[in-house]
């Protein structure tokens, strides 16, 4: 997408929507690991189960991070958090300087 070519700004908040959900889920993901495989040793007692929900806890943060790397910005149309092969998870666009929270702000 041409960086002169403006986008409604409603395309751009649905998009920056979509953005945070992605992320979210990524962040609430990585916190709930240390509870999650607690509370499985504490109640369980067991390594083979804590095992499995480490292995759950792990396919579950693989395809987040490769949700939330594949974002498109609304703006600029490129990879939100990537540029280059190595993923920022910043608050801002690598490429257009678009802030995460940028339709909040108006």
């Amino acid at each position: 997408m041409d960086e002169s070519t403006t986008v409604d700004p409603m395309v751009i908040a649905a998009g920056l929507r979509k953005l945070r959900k992605r992320r979210w889920f990524l962040w609430s993901l990585i916190t709930a690991y240390l509870p999650a495989i607690w509370t499985s040793l504490t109640l369980t007692h067991s390594d083979r189960t804590t095992g499995v929900l480490f292995g759950i806890w792990l396919i579950l943060l693989v395809v987040a991070v490769g949700f939330v790397t594949t974002a498109r910005c609304p703006r600029c149309g490129n990879l939100f958090h990537m540029h280059g092969v190595t993923p920022l998870y910043l608050r801002s666009c690598l490429h257009c300087q678009l802030h995460i929270c940028a339709d909040k702000k108006k």
